[in-house]
């Protein structure tokens, strides 16, 4: 499945088959067993994470990594998984489709995540971000940045995962927008590997399930009531190879220029979708250069 827009609409999303959709009362038994399910993620996390510091943000990312799990089990969500996050401070980058990125990568490791101001406001996601030590970017005031990324530094050199989608929007699944380098820039620095990671959703048979994506200027309800009506749901999740961040020219933008196109195309490649460049909104082909295999294996 290749797309062709230069930015993704709901119009991009397909109906999903028949076998897939639920009725309104298993929409409504899965979004009871979700509520319960959130609730108790918020209640066990506010209890256990109380105060600021070190010791609180790392206790937040291992239990929304325990509780991430579980809420896409009360959803039923089955997520498969290829390769192994590697121990240590690592930044894990990857493709952007749906509000359930953000779960679906806490659940496969503790990560403090980058995320934009707006999930701050979110329900409950945005309680839950702030209390597992997420830091988030103002689009709006760039002038920010620079301390965003010392503060990444700071989390990857003491031994912690930073995930972020450089991409900075979502997409349907049928491509990737050009990755944004200036979170890179923080794996330099701290002279750690990115962990590139892809994400797929699918049918049970495997198809590309587009239904899930939150994408334009639909609201999270909206995409919230998609999920709730599929059934079946299944995420892929690849490791790819480690890719180090190492700076070998001596200057700053050559060095992130080069890391972000390595792990871009490391992405690209594993989905095999084109890669949708920001200068003229062009289309890439689907990279064919191997950087590595999948992380572990």
């Amino acid at each position: 499945m290749i797309c062709r827009r230069p930015a993704c609409t709901p119009g991009c999303l397909d109906a999903p088959a028949a076998e897939l959709r639920r009725g309104r009362i298993g929409q409504l038994a899965v979004l009871a067993r979700a509520l319960w399910a959130v609730l108790a993620s918020v209640v066990l996390i506010h209890l256990l994470t109380h105060g600021a510091g070190t010791r609180a943000e790392r206790r937040g990312a291992w239990l929304l990594h325990r509780r991430s799990a579980a809420i896409l089990r009360s959803l039923g969500i089955t997520v498969h998984t290829r390769g192994t996050p590697r121990e240590g401070g690592a930044l894990v980058v990857g493709n952007h489709q749906s509000f359930l990125d953000i779960l679906v990568m806490s659940a496969q490791t503790p990560v403090h995540q980058i995320a934009k101001t707006e999930v701050g406001g979110w329900p409950v996601v945005g309680a839950l971000a702030t209390r597992t030590g997420t830091r988030f970017l103002d689009r709006s005031a760039l002038s920010t940045l620079p301390q965003l990324v010392d503060d990444a530094v700071l989390l990857l050199r003491s031994g912690r995962k930073v995930q972020a989608f450089p991409e900075a929007t979502t997409r349907c699944g049928g491509a990737i927008d050009e990755f944004h380098r200036c979170v890179f820039q923080a794996a330099i620095d701290a002279a750690v590997v990115v962990a590139p990671v892809t994400v797929r959703y699918t049918g049970p048979d495997g198809s590309p399930v587009t239904a899930a994506a939150f994408v334009g200027d639909e609201t999270l309800t909206d995409s919230l009531r998609r999920v709730l009506a599929l059934r079946g749901l299944t995420v892929q999740v690849n490791w790819l190879s480690p890719i180090p961040a190492i700076a070998g020219t001596g200057h700053r933008a050559t060095d992130r220029r080069r890391l972000t196109t390595l792990v871009q195309d490391a992405v690209a490649r594993d989905l095999q979708v084109p890669v949708v460049w920001r200068s003229g909104r062009r289309l890439a082909d689907v990279p064919t250069t191997r950087v590595g295999a999948y992380a572990g294996a």
